[in-house]
């Protein structure tokens, strides 16, 4: 039988495979798909003179229910803007808050950002150790401080989430937008239901 797998280790895992898992579904990303609002009233990456860099990306701590549907532009630019306000105020010198961040607007610069935002969740894991995760952090949000652990967590769960979301979407988008079960009918068509 092998040792025991450490949970910093377990984290670093998670990761790095869903990382990579998110930048070969990225990769060739087109501006069109990044700004593509599959039904109307979606949550996207707008012009905003008013914002840092002139763009700015739609969010509220409490949406309306149901939350409007994001765009891959979107949440592949919350991506990023977690790991660096996580980052910044679990690690850094809380400082950050989403005004302050500028948003990238296009499919390349959004890669390389959020590739960029990853960098120093990556190195602390790599170097952490099980003890390192239960130390409390201050934190972007109202309970203040988080355990390092329940941070680093957070972010391994949204990168899970939101990179599934938008391989989902990518798949829609390369697909005819069309209705495809004319011909293999649902369910819900068949005779009776």
């Amino acid at each position: 039988m092998g040792e025991p797998t450490s949970a910093v280790r377990v984290l670093l895992a998670l990761w790095e495979q869903s990382g990579r898992r998110l930048r070969e579904r990225c990769r060739g990303l087109t501006d069109e798909e990044f700004f593509w609002e599959p039904v109307p009233g979606c949550w996207n990456i707008r012009r905003d003179e008013r914002h840092v860099g002139g763009w700015s990306y739609e969010y509220e701590f409490a949406p309306e229910d149901p939350a409007p549907l994001t765009t891959i532009g979107w949440r592949l630019v919350h991506l990023t803007a977690g790991n660096r306000l996580y980052w910044n105020h679990g690690f850094g010198d809380a400082t950050l808050t989403f005004p302050d961040l500028e948003v990238p607007h296009t499919a390349d610069s959004a890669r390389a950002a959020w590739h960029d935002s990853r960098v120093p969740v990556t190195k602390w894991l790599a170097d952490a150790n099980d003890d390192d995760l239960v130390e409390l952090r201050p934190s972007h949000l109202p309970e203040r401080t988080m355990a390092a652990g329940d941070q680093v967590r957070a972010l391994v769960d949204e990168q899970i989430h939101h990179g599934a979301e938008i391989a989902l979407l990518r798949d829609l988008f390369l697909r005819p937008h069309e209705d495809h079960h004319t011909d293999r009918p649902l369910a819900a068509d068949a005779p009776g239901t």
